[in-house]
């Protein structure tokens, strides 16, 4: 068991390394490896897909494949950490049954893949868009059904900023039923809007493949402090 937490954190150090975080990581780091044995399992929802592009860039980008990169990102990230991980898509593609209307289709089967998992926590990640080309910053919308629900998004929210946003000045909210994954889903849950693609340079560095590593990398910090 020694040796493999060894390997872990070499492994962990190494994607750090590859991917240039550009801050302190040794209590990080430490925290992953001391969860080495935690089996809870982190849903990843990557929204839209297939037909459904989501939001749009300034610069006429779909948000549907910035959440798919940053989703899968995230997912490799806490696999090498020996967190469970699942993913509701992991291509271009809706999860809509055929001879159903095509978006509740895709709501109901992403919520019913992610109830059907014990001990689990749901991770939405999306693009935010504003009249306002202004705006900017990471938010977070947290379910209020149950209480982890917004200790997990402020944790995630405070690495997010401490990491890439030092000067944003965002607050998580709760969701209500606005969103219908977190208002109906049983399990802890969030849902990350990265940053707003109304915004020509926070456009750019959402479809930076870099960019992308960083936030991925800066949510499982915040994952791992959660699960502390």
């Amino acid at each position: 068991m020694k040796r493999a937490l060894i390997i872990l954190s070499c492994a962990i150090l190494l994607f750090v390394g590859i991917f240039r975080i550009s801050y302190k990581v040794d209590s990080t780091i430490l925290s992953v490896v001391k969860q080495y044995e935690i089996r809870n399992t982190v849903v990843i929802d990557a929204g839209h897909g297939g037909r459904d592009g989501g939001t749009m860039g300034v610069d006429g980008s779909c948000e549907k494949m910035i959440n798919l990169s940053i989703a899968l990102d995230l997912y490799d990230f806490l696999a090498v950490s020996g967190i469970n991980a699942d993913l509701t898509r992991n291509g271009d593609y809706e999860l809509y049954n055929v001879g159903e209307e095509r978006n509740k289709s895709d709501l109901y089967n992403r919520l019913d893949y992610i109830n059907s998992k014990s001990n689990a926590v749901l991770i939405s990640i999306h693009q935010n868009h504003f009249e306002n080309e202004n705006e900017w910053g990471t938010q977070i919308w947290y379910s209020e059904n149950d209480e982890k629900s917004k200790i997990l998004a402020d944790k995630i929210l405070n690495s997010i900023k401490q990491n890439l946003q030092n000067e944003n000045k965002r607050v998580n909210k709760p969701s209500g039923d606005d969103y219908y994954l977190l208002y109906k889903a049983s399990v802890p849950s969030v849902m990350i809007e990265c940053g707003f693609m109304s915004n020509v340079e926070e456009n750019k560095k959402l479809q930076d493949l870099e960019y992308q590593k960083d936030f991925a990398f800066s949510v499982l910090c915040g994952i791992c402090e959660d699960i502390q």
